[in-house]
C-alpha cells in the first residue's frame, strides 16, 4: 500500500513546483530589505517549469524522491518497474540505480542497452549518455581498483615466501652450528 501510493504521488508532487527565472539585471536584497516592486511582476508561460511537461525533469524529480528511500524501499520499486515493460519504466529504473550509482553500475549498462533510444527525446538521450558516462568510469575504477587489489595481494604473498624463505634459512643454519 505504501508502495503503491509512494508510485502515484509522486508524479502529483512533480506537477506542484515551479521554478521562475530571475533576469540578469535584478539585483537581490539583503537580509531585512523588502524585495523591489519589480520583483513581484507577473511571471510569463516561459518562465514557468513544469516538471511534467518535460519527461528528463519529472524523472529527475522521482530520482530526488526515491533515492531519500530506504534501499529495501527502492528495491520495491524497481519490483514494481520491472514487471511493466517499455522505455518509461527503463528510465525509472536508471533513476533508481543512480541512487547508489557504484553498487548499480553493472545494471544501470544493461539498462542502458535496453532502451529503445529512437523512441527517446534528444534531452532524455543526452541524459542516458550522461548516466552511461559515469557507469562507465565507475566500472572502469572498479576494475582498476581490483587490479591493484589483486597486485597488492600478490606482493604480500611474495613477502610472505620470502619471510618463510628466510626463516627456513635461519633455522636450518642453527640447526648446522649446534
Amino acid at each position: 500500500m505504501k508502495l503503491a501510493f509512494l508510485l502515484m504521488i509522486i508524479p502529483a508532487l512533480s506537477a506542484c513546483s515551479a521554478v521562475s527565472v530571475a533576469s540578469d539585471n535584478t539585483a537581490l536584497p539583503t537580509a531585512g530589505q523588502p524585495l523591489p516592486l519589480s520583483a513581484h511582476r507577473e511571471l510569463n508561460n516561459d518562465e514557468l517549469v513544469s516538471p511534467s511537461s518535460d519527461p528528463v525533469i519529472a524523472l529527475l524529480t522521482k530520482r530526488q524522491a526515491w533515492c531519500l528511500l530506504p534501499e529495501a524501499e527502492r528495491l520495491q520499486i524497481d519490483a514494481v518497474l520491472r514487471e511493466q515493460h517499455g522505455n518509461a519504466s527503463i528510465l525509472q529504473r536508471l533513476m533508481l540505480t543512480s541512487c547508489a550509482p557504484a553498487q548499480y553500475a553493472e545494471q544501470s549498462q544493461t539498462l542502458i542497452k535496453s532502451v529503445d533510444a529512437a523512441l527517446l527525446s534528444e534531452a532524455e538521450r543526452s541524459l542516458l549518455m550522461l548516466i552511461d558516462a559515469g557507469n562507465r568510469d565507475i566500472l572502469h575504477s572498479q576494475q582498476e581498483r581490483d587490479n591493484i587489489r589483486s597486485k597488492l595481494r600478490e606482493t604480500i604473498d611474495g613477502i610472505s615466501d620470502i619471510e618463510t624463505q628466510i626463516n627456513g634459512d635461519a633455522r636450518t643454519q642453527s640447526g648446522a652450528q649446534q
